[in-house]
C-alpha cells in the first residue's frame, strides 16, 4: 500500500472507531452520587452479563444549571435475547408503577436472565419530587407541561422537551426491543387494568395481552406520549394502567409484575410458566373511549364502577348542589364497559365524570386518536 493510502486508511479507521465509541458506548461522567456511577449515556452491550447495574442517568438542567438524575436499573441477562424496556414516573404522582419496576427488579435474578431489562424508576424528576402529573416549567412565574406529550423530545426544546429527547435518544434507542411504559390515572380519576394500545402494531397488541388486563383500548396512538414515540421508533410497546395515583395498590402492582414475568415466559427470556394472560380474563377490546364531563359543577354520585357494563340509556351519576338537589344526571351514549371514574366527590364542570369503553362503526378500521389522559 502506497505511504499516502496507508495514512488515508489509518486515518479512516481511526475516525470510524471514535464515531463507534462515541455513539454505540456507556459514556460514564466520572460522578458517583450515593453510590451510583452516572451516565449521560447508556449502551446495555457494555455492561457486565449476569448482573443488575444501578446507575443515575445524566438528564436535562435545572434553572440552576444542576441536573435531574434519574436512577436507572439494568438486568443484563447472561444469554442474548429480546430486551425489554420499563418506564414509570413519566407523571410523578403514578407511584404503583415505580413499585413495579422496583418489586420486578427485586424478584429478577439476571444469572437465570436471556437479553436485558432495563427499569427507568421516575423519569421526571421534578414531578415525582413534589407527587405531581406535571412538570413544573418556570414560564411567566410557573406553568405545569405534560411530560406524557413532550416525546419523542426535541434536542433544543424546553427542559422537558431536552428532557424526553435525552431520555429518547442517550438511553433507550438501540438499547430496546419492545417497552412498556407504566401509568395510573391521574389526580381525581382511576382506571382498572387497562392499556392504550396502537391498533397498527401487532407486536404491542401481543405485549397487551400477555398482562393481566381486564380491558384493552385499540387506538391510533396519542401524539406526544413515550409509547406512540417508541412505536414510531420501531419499538413495539403499549402504555399499561395500574389503576389510581398518589397510593400503592399491591393488587395492580402484583398484576403489573405478573405480566412483565408473562414477557419474560413468552419471549424465552426466563424458562418460567406463563400466567394469567389478558385473554385468561376475558378482556374487553374496545375501540373508542367515550368521555362523559361535568356539564355543571356539584357533589358527584357514581353508580357505576371500574368494569362494570353499561348499556345505551343508563344512569351512571348524578350532581347535586350544596343542598342534595340534584342538578344534572348523566347517562351513558353507549353501550360498553366502564374504564376510567372520577374519584373526587366533588366535580367542577368539565371534568371526567366518567369514561366508557365501546366499539363503535367509526373507529372499526383503529383510526379513532384519543386526546384524554394517559
Amino acid at each position: 500500500m502506497k505511504p499516502i493510502l496507508r495514512i488515508a486508511a489509518i486515518f479512516f479507521s481511526a475516525l470510524t472507531l471514535s464515531a463507534s465509541s462515541a455513539f454505540a458506548a456507556t459514556v460514564y461522567t466520572g460522578d458517583m452520587i450515593e453510590g451510583k456511577k452516572v451516565i449521560s449515556q447508556l449502551d446495555v452491550d457494555d455492561l457486565a452479563p449476569g448482573q443488575i447495574h444501578k446507575l443515575l442517568f445524566k438528564g436535562v438542567e435545572m434553572g440552576t444549571g444542576q441536573r435531574w438524575y434519574v436512577p436507572v436499573m439494568v438486568a443484563k441477562g447472561v444469554k442474548d435475547g429480546k430486551r425489554l424496556l420499563l418506564v414509570s414516573g413519566v407523571h410523578g404522582d403514578e407511584l404503583n408503577p415505580i413499585a413495579a419496576v422496583q418489586k420486578v427488579f427485586a424478584e429478577l435474578d439476571p444469572s437465570k436472565l436471556s437479553g436485558a431489562v432495563i427499569g427507568v424508576i421516575g423519569s421526571s424528576r421534578p414531578g415525582v419530587e413534589h407527587t405531581t402529573r406535571g412538570w413544573l416549567w418556570m414560564d411567566l412565574g410557573h406553568s405545569q407541561i405534560n411530560p406524557n406529550r413532550t416525546w419523542p423530545g426535541i434536542e433544543n426544546g424546553n427542559t422537558v422537551q431536552r428532557h424526553s429527547w435525552l431520555l429518547m435518544n442517550r438511553l433507550i434507542k438501540g438499547n430496546v426491543d419492545i417497552g412498556v411504559d407504566i401509568h395510573t390515572g391521574g389526580n381525581g380519576i382511576a382506571f382498572g387494568l387497562f392499556s392504550f394500545t396502537d391498533s397498527k402494531e401487532k407486536e404491542a397488541l401481543q405485549l397487551s395481552k400477555l398482562f393481566p388486563l381486564d380491558q384493552i383500548y385499540l387506538h391510533q396512538g396519542t401524539g406526544g406520549s413515550l409509547a406512540a414515540a417508541l412505536v414510531a421508533a420501531g419499538i413495539p410497546a403499549f402504555t399499561l394502567e395500574l389503576g389510581g395515583p398518589r397510593g400503592l395498590d399491591q393488587d395492580m402492582i402484583n398484576a403489573g409484575v405478573k405480566g412483565v414475568e408473562n414477557v419474560f415466559s413468552y419471549y424465552k427470556m426466563q424458562d418460567r410458566p406463563m400466567g394469567q394472560t389478558a385473554m385468561d380474563r376475558n378482556v374487553f377490546i374496545g375501540n373508542e373511549l367515550v368521555d362523559l364531563f361535568a356539564d355543571n359543577s356539584g357533589f358527584t354520585e357514581l353508580f357505576v364502577q371500574i368494569d362494570d357494563m353499561v348499556t345505551k340509556g343508563q344512569k351512571v351519576a348524578v350532581q347535586k348542589n350544596a343542598f342534595g338537589e340534584i342538578v344534572h344526571e348523566y347517562i351513558s351514549p353507549t353501550d360498553g364497559r366502564v374504564a376510567i371514574i372520577g374519584t373526587d366527590y366533588v366535580r367542577e364542570r368539565g371534568v371526567d365524570v366518567v369514561s366508557i369503553l365501546t366499539n363503535s362503526d367509526k373507529c372499526k378500521d383503529g383510526s379513532c386518536e384519543y386526546n384524554g389522559d394517559e
